[in-house]
């Protein structure tokens, strides 16, 4: 903790003025809040003060962004102030005068720390410092105004505890920054991406079943629906309209591309626990022709059947009972097919929603792609990838097959670096945190908000 260093003799006047300089500016904009009621933003306070005390240079960053966007509140409270005093005929220059000033001393204090914040991260060889800190304010800003205009109850401590919403935006921010820190340790991204990803398939599971349980704030509508990714898409063609769900999963999609699949599906964790620890062994005929005309017999399929349902009048009752139905063949694949042959077989030959991702991710600026000269044919990504999307003859070409989902593990296993993710007009650094930053933001987002 910095409060040690500051007790130290060797610590400079000069930056213990800094220290106390920057606490008092966070006390100022916490008291703004507190006198506005917004006491879950107070509490927000408090912890971006532990953040300050905190020698870690992505901390440091965080701070200064937050005074940043700290300075646009201010400005926001002046420019209120003002039209709220000229509407009542009341003086207006003065205060508003104040607030600016206010607004301008944050702005220079959140500076201050930011530069702080560079020179500690080159000191420290902290090369995440700044991906870290994007990603905590990309959360807290996403859910923050999510929670002030959206009609309805979004984050799940809001439902239980009324005006304490934005802790769990803090938590969420900072989990967001976790997670990011993890994802960028090319090393560690395997391991670390399948277990955030089960920590996130666990904790929808737990609120659905709740939600069983009659536990209605878990409920984001209030009504349940069927937890499988094909029904996304099947239940808006029965019920003739559609939910927020198909427009998030085209929204990440864009963002993302297909690694939606692999890092924000509820269901997908299912199939990789199954595949889990087995070798890839090649596949009969049979399956290889259902990974190139599995999923799209299903999506056809399911379309149809979801069609004819809803205008012979099959009543709801009977619906679910399909669905289930459908839910238990699905686990029956993986059960049976994905730890008998290793890949992700239930998401790579029969998910529909898998292959709609999979066209749509076409669609963003993502591409991983394998510089042909640099590798040495070891087969190490091949045998890592269990979406069966990397082949001697794609890795020929420098490239991988559409059913990839951009879960990186291949990039982490690659000895000589010739597996890169790629965005026109980047290189391949710049690309690969960028799509780190918008993945951990869009799963802690995800996992902060009622899904159910």
């Amino acid at each position: 903790m910095d409060i040690r260093r500051y007790l130290d003799k060797s610590f400079t006047f000069g930056q213990c003025l800094s220290w106390l300089w920057a606490v008092l500016v966070i006390v100022l904009l916490g008291a703004h809040f507190y006198r506005a009621s917004e006491y879950g933003m107070v509490l927000i306070l408090v912890g971006v003060l532990a953040l300050r005390c905190s020698s870690a240079a992505w901390a440091r960053w965080t701070v200064g962004m937050f005074l940043l966007w700290g300075m646009l509140e201010w400005s926001a409270s002046a420019c209120s102030l003002a039209q709220v005093r000229m509407v009542m005929g009341a003086p207006w220059m003065r205060g508003a005068a104040i607030l600016s000033v206010v607004a301008v001393v944050t702005g220079l204090t959140g500076i201050m720390a930011v530069r702080q914040a560079s020179r500690l991260a080159r000191e420290q060889g902290a090369e995440d410092a700044f991906l870290r800190a994007a990603v905590f304010m990309a959360v807290f800003l996403s859910l923050f105004y999510i929670r002030k205009f959206v009609p309805f109850e979004m984050l799940l401590l809001e439902r239980f505890f009324p005006g304490l919403g934005t802790t769990e935006i803090f938590l969420a921010a900072w989990y967001g920054s976790f997670a990011a820190g993890l994802l960028a340790d090319r090393r560690k991204v395997r391991k670390v991406r399948t277990r955030l990803w089960l920590f996130f398939a666990s904790l929808f599971f737990v609120q659905f079943a709740l939600g069983l349980l009659g536990v209605s704030q878990m409920l984001l509508t209030g009504r349940l629906h069927v937890p499988i990714p094909a029904f996304i898409l099947y239940g808006g063609v029965y019920r003739d309209s559609l939910n927020a769900m198909p427009f998030i999963v085209l929204i990440s999609t864009l963002l993302l591309g297909s690694a939606w699949c692999s890092m924000l599906c509820y269901f997908g964790p299912s199939d990789a626990l199954a595949a889990k620890g087995k070798t890839l062994l090649p596949l009969p005929r049979l399956l290889q022709g259902a990974l190139c005309w599995g999923r799209p017999a299903v999506l056809a399929l399911g379309v149809c059947a979801a069609f004819i349902l809803k205008h012979i009048g099959m009543s709801t009752g009977t619906a679910v009972s399909l669905a289930c139905a459908y839910a238990f063949l699905s686990l029956l694949a993986m059960a049976a097919l994905s730890r008998r042959y290793g890949g992700m077989m239930h998401c790579t030959a029969f998910c529909p929603m898998g292959l709609i991702v999979s066209w749509l991710g076409r669609l963003s600026p993502w591409r991983l792609r394998v510089d042909s000269s640099s590798c040495d044919s070891c087969g190490a990504c091949e045998s890592v990838c269990r979406w069966r999307a990397i082949t001697p003859e794609s890795r020929s070409k420098g490239k991988v097959l559409p059913r990839c989902t951009l879960c990186r593990d291949c990039i982490g296993v690659c000895r000589k670096n010739a597996i890169s993710l790629r965005c026109a007009g980047l290189a391949p650094e710049i690309s690969e945190r960028i799509f780190i930053g918008i993945l951990a933001s869009l799963h802690a987002i995800f996992l902060a908000c009622a899904m159910v």
